[in-house]
């Protein structure tokens, strides 16, 4: 991989195009739609039986595969609907030797429910195919305050709060402020609000401190990072500013109206990926940088930062062909 590149497309079509180059990528992120039977305006999430999500799932996940280094990791960000069935899809793909985290994201939201236990997680399937890309080193999350009934709380000179335990005679301090390796448990990254800064428009975006700790978990400076459902274009800022390269695709021809109003700049561009400088490419429909890419400082193919590719699913408006 010697450039970044982003696919105006779905995520067989992009997944078939890196085959058919030889791309590989060594951290795969995947937050594909959960089957929630509702049309989000920038993608829709119905489907017309069971059979076509989890099909169109299956191939898709082999594609993953397919692109993923030999010493890869993908990470698929899902919820109570359809983790079940895909934690068997993973297994049987990659195999269950290959399994390594069900993360639960808990998170803080608006809203409780009537007849259950308010849902308040979702789940990320992590499986590698070798433990050679793992690494908390990088990606620590703040202690916090803790205790148990054995610790006290104390301030030292400096101010510092810390838990401490004595055991055999010595204390033991554990500071607020000290980083700690994150367990399969993240209740410290919080939902986006409505108004959070960092929203695009963007109606299911998820938090760059997410994108952020699992990049680092799995990946090192100069690897490749793909997300075939690109979205807001989370996954490739956070790759972008932790200077990895990134491979990113999205179908979302007709972005909801507050992500048009986000991203305030439409590009008629396109690009072909390769180890060459791209060619610029004219396609019959107009394509949006995700916001967030943007924001990260990214720029498209004239920059020589990134291409964008538009293959022919849609290209509705005319065939692409070559332009200047």
């Amino acid at each position: 991989m010697e450039h970044n590149v982003y696919y105006a497309c779905g995520a067989e079509e992009a997944l078939g195009d890196l085959a058919r180059r030889g791309e590989r990528a060594q951290l795969c992120y995947l937050d594909p739609p959960f089957w929630t039977g509702r049309d989000f305006g920038a993608y829709d999430d119905r489907f017309s039986s069971p059979n076509e999500y989890y099909d169109s799932m299956a191939r898709i996940l082999q594609g993953v595969k397919g692109a993923m280094d030999e010493n890869g990791s993908v990470f698929v960000h899902i919820d109570e609907r359809v983790h079940a069935r895909l934690r068997l899809m993973m297994d049987e793909i990659f195999g269950e030797r290959a399994f390594r985290n069900e993360i639960i994201w808990a998170y803080r939201s608006g809203g409780r429910a009537r007849t259950h236990f308010s849902r308040k997680h979702d789940t990320i399937l992590y499986y590698a195919l070798s433990d050679k890309a793992f690494s908390t080193r990088w990606a620590t999350r703040c202690r916090g305050s803790w205790r148990v009934a054995t610790m006290r709380r104390g301030t030292d000179a400096d101010g510092r709060e810390y838990s401490a335990i004595l055991s055999a005679g010595k204390e033991y301090r554990y500071y607020d402020d000290e980083g700690v390796a994150p367990s399969d448990v993240w209740d410290d990254i919080p939902h986006l609000q409505q108004r959070d800064p960092e929203r695009t428009g963007y109606p299911t975006q998820k938090p760059e401190k997410l994108l952020r700790r699992v990049i680092l978990c799995a990946s090192r400076p100069g690897d490749a990072v793909l997300d075939v459902f690109s979205g807001s274009g989370t996954t490739l800022a956070a790759a972008h500013k932790l200077g990895r390269l990134f491979i990113g695709a999205d179908r979302s021809p007709k972005p909801s109206a507050p992500r048009a109003r986000a991203e305030g700049n439409r590009r008629r561009v396109g690009g072909a990926v390769g180890g060459n400088p791209p060619s610029q490419l004219r396609c019959g429909t107009s394509l949006f940088v995700p916001s967030a890419l943007r924001r990260a400082g990214a720029k498209s193919t004239q920059g020589r930062q990134y291409s964008v590719v538009s293959l022919a699913p849609l290209c509705k408006g005319g065939a692409v062909t070559k332009g200047d």
